[in-house]
């Protein structure tokens, strides 16, 4: 699909943009702006045309109106790019603002109770402030919140399309699919467990060998009956961990698990150890693998054809975490196999150690781009290929 953006005649129209600002962010303070920057040539271009835009996105998985979460915290960051950009705290504020910005960024997408709710409502209210829809957040392709599946339906097939991010991240992902050579391996880590392990399930037939960091290895782990100590589990996934277990025999995929783990004392937060094994002690938390791992794991890329990472094994807010995910990222830059990094604390990761110029290609989305490598419909994407408009 590609973008009909350079088609729109948008001057002097309000156009509606979902962008994915969900940066990572400590005490106010963005540790690294990659999507932020991913959204510019968009917003530039619908600026150049004349338009108006009001900018959508959610940050992080707050539980109410929480100013950790709040977007307004982005507004200095557009200011010191050279964008003229005001807030607006609600719908109602943007519908006020319209006349005098130009471009206006809206609160929190999912400080809204519609927007997780998939409130038709709500997705009409949205509508009412512009004429045009474009939809450049691809890490949000997988999901089916309001602003990304009903909000499209509000607009006629020739007012909504994708953003340049999105065109590019489809035609970047197609050509991954096209070459198609192996062996073919897929590392996961990070977390949104829940998210990632069913797509696991419908990659295995397209991959040659699994590689499971944490935290997502833990649910694995559990499933297997071994102890794991605090770590990220999700227990609703362990029966499907076991039948991945077992698809992976018969299918002849290999799964690797780590030899050793970067843990830390009681809590995610704790001071931070190197196991001489790979048991979790009970009441410390797996956090990311550790020397033995990345050393085996890296001898054994330089055989892949093709290497796709997702999931960040550590966090950037500690950087020592990631100690040895960088090591695997080094090994990724070496290889002579087509590379992909995907999600965006990876893709953050990758620019703060200086190795993404290394890297084939760089994704925003996560679970979007498992999910499109392995040929399921995205709901966000089925929505902007609607015809006709919901009354």
């Amino acid at each position: 699909m590609k973008s009909k953006l350079a088609d729109f005649d948008i001057q002097g129209k309000t156009v509606l943009l979902r962008i994915d600002a969900n940066v990572p962010i400590d005490h106010g303070i963005i540790l690294n702006d990659q999507r932020l920057v991913a959204s510019l040539p968009t917003i530039h271009q619908l600026l150049d045309k004349g338009a108006h835009i009001i900018l959508m996105t959610h940050m992080g998985r707050p539980q109410n109106e929480d100013p950790n979460f709040s977007t307004q915290q982005l507004i200095s960051w557009f200011q010191d790019n050279g964008l003229d950009i005001a807030f607006a705290k609600n719908i109602d504020d943007a519908q006020n603002k319209k006349e005098n910005h130009r471009l206006i960024l809206l609160e929190n997408l999912r400080f809204f109770p519609g927007e997780k709710g998939r409130d038709p409502q709500f997705a009409q209210q949205l509508a009412q402030l512009g004429e045009f829809y474009i939809n450049d957040a691809f890490g949000t392709f997988a999901r089916k919140d309001t602003s990304v599946t009903l909000l499209p339906d509000q607009f006629e097939e020739h007012h909504k399309t994708i953003g340049l991010l999105v065109e590019h991240e489809l035609a970047m992902l197609d050509q991954i699919i096209k070459k198609n050579k192996k062996p073919f391996y897929l590392i996961i880590g990070g977390g949104k467990v829940a998210d990632k392990i069913p797509l696991i399930a419908k990659l295995l037939p397209h991959i040659s060998s699994l590689f499971l960091g944490p935290a997502i290895v833990f649910t694995f782990l559990k499933a297997m009956g071994k102890k794991v100590g605090n770590s990220l589990v999700d227990s609703n996934a362990i029966n499907l961990c076991k039948d991945i277990i077992m698809q992976a025999e018969q299918l002849g995929v290999t799964i690797e698990y780590p030899l050793d783990y970067i843990i830390a004392e009681g809590s995610f937060d704790g001071p931070f150890e190197i196991t001489e094994n790979n048991v979790i002690p009970d009441g410390d938390v797996g956090v990311s693998i550790g020397p033995k791992t990345a050393k085996q794991w890296s001898n054994q890329l330089m055989k892949a054809e093709t290497i796709v990472l997702n999931g960040l094994m550590g966090t950037v807010k500690r950087i020592e975490s990631l100690a040895y995910t960088k090591d695997i990222f080094h090994a990724m830059t070496q290889s002579h196999a087509t590379t992909l990094i995907a999600g965006g604390d990876s893709v953050a990761a990758l620019y703060y150690f200086n190795l993404a110029k290394n890297i084939d290609y760089l994704s925003t989305g996560g679970s979007a781009t498992l999910q499109y490598l392995s040929g399921q419909n995205l709901p966000a994407l089925d929505a902007l290929k609607n015809r006709t408009k919901t009354e």
